[in-house]
């Protein structure tokens, strides 16, 4: 969406708080913070004239966040039953899987009419200058790439795309991400380098805590889905890992990875990953109502898979 905050409609959203069965004085209060609001443009010492602002939500506050949250939700019931979509705040993306490709631009095309549609009656404008189109298939030739536009303007189809801090890849191999990640987590080691001096230094424990909020944070972010990797990319960020300990623990960079482990108390990457992905599998499987649910409990395979007999003893019966 362009301008989305600025534009989200303020009649729409007490409505919407009206549907959802709010009454009384919160209402009220709420229409109040919306409404006389006024703005001015600052250049140094002048201010130009006052303007009113007659839509949108004021940028900074907090009760922004949640009154545009509200009326962008309905956005997400809008697509058709074989599109599915995630929105998280304003990131919305919309996907459709199947092996013939003009009935995916069929429906991704009925999907995009349904929200424009949608944004035209709730005064926000979709931007085609934001809006990005990735085409996921790992054989190579078989299918083109889908065509499908945006009030008469073809959205590009490129390689790689960013949605909520991760690169997806046409192949998901997750390559771009990894190495995105290991460059940034390399200039984060700035901020170790210089606390770590041998004379005025911090303290191993204080350097670890600033490793773990630094870098490691950013090393198991969406850890659970580029884990899925092959295991000679995925690696590539061991090495991020190594140095931090050492950073963080004082040691030589002749000392043995195990003792590093030990020293500073920390697992290697591959435990946390696994850690992370079965926490994560777990609380799935005790909320039905998750979104993937129904793809991670009733993979679409599962029966196959289980009936099918093993390589090994199908060649055993065969003899």
């Amino acid at each position: 969406m362009e301008k989305a905050y600025d534009r989200a409609w303020r009649h729409g959203i007490l409505n919407d708080l009206h549907n959802m069965g709010f009454r009384g004085n919160l209402p009220i209060f709420i229409q109040n913070f919306l409404l006389k609001r006024t703005f001015n443009v600052r250049i140094n010492d002048i201010l130009s004239d006052t303007f009113i602002q007659n839509e949108g939500v004021p940028q900074g506050s907090i009760l922004s966040v949640i009154l545009f949250t509200i009326k962008i939700n309905g956005i997400i019931h809008n697509l058709p039953p074989y599109v599915h979509g995630s929105l998280f705040v304003d990131d919305f993306q919309i996907h459709c899987s199947s092996m013939n490709m003009s009935f995916i631009e069929r429906q991704l095309q009925t999907a995009i009419k349904s929200i424009i549609a949608w944004a035209d009656k709730n005064g926000f404008v979709s931007s085609s200058q934001k809006t990005t189109c990735i085409h996921f298939c790992k054989v190579r030739g078989l299918h083109p790439d889908p065509v499908i536009l945006l009030k008469d303007t073809g959205i590009p189809v490129v390689p790689v795309i960013k949605f909520l801090g991760i690169l997806f890849d046409s192949k998901l191999t997750f390559r771009p991400h990894i190495s995105h990640l290991k460059r940034k987590c390399i200039q984060s080691f700035n901020i170790l380098k210089v606390l770590s001096n041998t004379i005025w230094g911090c303290k191993s424990s204080t350097l670890l805590k600033i490793y773990k909020s630094v870098v490691l944070s950013k090393l198991d972010y969406s850890s659970v889905i580029y884990g899925s990797a092959a295991k000679s990319v995925v690696q590539q960020l061991d090495t991020v890992h190594h140095q931090g300990l050492r950073l963080a623990s004082g040691a030589f960079r002749t000392s043995p990875v195990q003792s590093l482990y030990v020293i500073t108390g920390e697992p290697c990457l591959k435990l946390r990953r696994e850690r992370f992905s079965l926490k994560y599998y777990f609380k799935i499987k005790q909320n039905p109502s998750h979104p993937s649910y129904e793809r991670v409990m009733k993979p679409i395979f599962g029966q196959f898979y289980e009936k099918k007999l093993p390589c090994v003893l199908h060649r055993l019966v065969h003899i």
